[in-house]
């Protein structure tokens, strides 16, 4: 009798019993002991509830549907949780349907209350804080003092501000301005469209547009102005990138996203963003390379209130300017392209 399956493997011969073909009456088969086991297996397999063996019975039932065979009744979902129930508790208990509504209203009176405990927390500390230009404030030290009464002298910038970031606390700013470029080049890797029609907007109205090549011109300058002055006078690398880069958003919104993009390629932004970054890095990196004491060198500071004085500030300026004005565009188009 098993000679006859010599050339059928075993996993074969239960597929072909799985179907759920019957087999001729006096047959070899029919009489085969272990087909007789398994069809007793699968009845038991069906009697039982789907979650016990949800993916053959899901088999079975696509069977069943294919020949148009009547589905058999499956435990609904509250007999399903009670025997769950009994099983893990020892006893039957009944499906309560308001338990996850209770629950949800628990949970939102919950956050209120750690919310208002937060606020009064931050309410307390801003209370306990020195007032503004309180001369007790442990913000008022030997340090502040150090920057104003020393500043000119030894980073040759009449901005106090400009000198003590940009001078005492370069290594600060290269860091901002580092985390600014890992910014843009992660929406640019979860944004940017492959497609080059995709994504595409045109140009504004020709009203806007007009006026938007009156008020570019302004915009540039003044941006311009803003960071080479950035020593001198209030401003820098970060407000003048600010309106830089919105100079940069009102060309592309006259011109149109496929225009800006032929005259400012992304690999174009992004190679000038780190060679900006790189030379951020060697103009002020070899301070920490030779101990703060460079070489016995110092940057000359030229004169006090020239355009070329304070060191290296000036290019410093520069280069965070450029920073700032290629993430702003960056985050406009690829936000613009997605919206689109």
């Amino acid at each position: 009798m098993r000679s006859d399956h010599t050339e059928e493997s075993r996993f074969e011969r239960f597929l072909h019993w799985a179907e759920g073909e019957e087999a001729d009456q006096g047959s070899e088969e029919a009489e085969d002991p272990e087909r007789a086991e398994f069809v007793e297996y699968l009845e038991y397999i069906d009697s039982h509830e789907p979650m016990d063996f949800g993916a053959y019975r899901l088999m079975r039932m696509r069977e069943r549907a294919a020949k148009g065979i009547p589905q058999p009744a499956v435990p609904g979902h509250h007999a399903v949780v009670e025997q769950r129930a009994v099983r893990a508790g020892g006893r039957k208990r009944g499906y309560r349907p308001g338990t996850l509504k209770k629950l949800v209203h628990v949970y939102r009176i919950l956050s209120v209350c750690v919310t208002m405990v937060l606020m009064l927390t931050l309410l307390l500390v801003v209370l306990s804080m020195p007032r503004f230009g309180d001369p007790e404030a442990p913000a008022i030290n030997e340090v502040s003092q150090r920057y104003l009464e020393k500043g000119v002298e030894e980073t040759g910038a009449v901005n106090a501000v400009a000198g003590m970031i940009l001078d005492y606390r370069a290594f600060d700013t290269f860091g901002e301005s580092t985390v600014l470029f890992a910014a843009a080049m992660s929406v640019v890797l979860l944004l940017r469209k492959t497609g080059k029609e995709d994504g595409q907007t045109a140009p504004c109205d020709s009203v806007l547009a007009q006026m938007g090549r009156l008020i570019l011109p302004a915009v540039m300058m003044f941006g311009v102005y803003v960071v080479l002055n950035g020593h001198l006078s209030p401003g820098g690398g970060f407000s003048g990138g600010t309106v830089l880069g919105c100079g940069l958003i009102l060309c592309s919104m006259i011109l149109g996203s496929e225009e800006m993009e032929r005259l400012l390629p992304p690999r174009r932004i992004t190679a000038v963003t780190v060679t900006c970054l790189l030379a951020y890095g060697l103009m002020k990196g070899y301070s920490f390379f030779t101990g703060a004491n460079h070489l016995g060198w110092e940057v000359p500071k030229g004169t006090p209130g020239a355009i070329f004085s304070a060191g290296f500030i000036l290019p410093l300026n520069i280069c965070v300017g450029i920073i700032v004005a290629c993430t702003m565009y960056t985050f406009f188009t690829l936000f613009s392209q997605k919206e689109g």
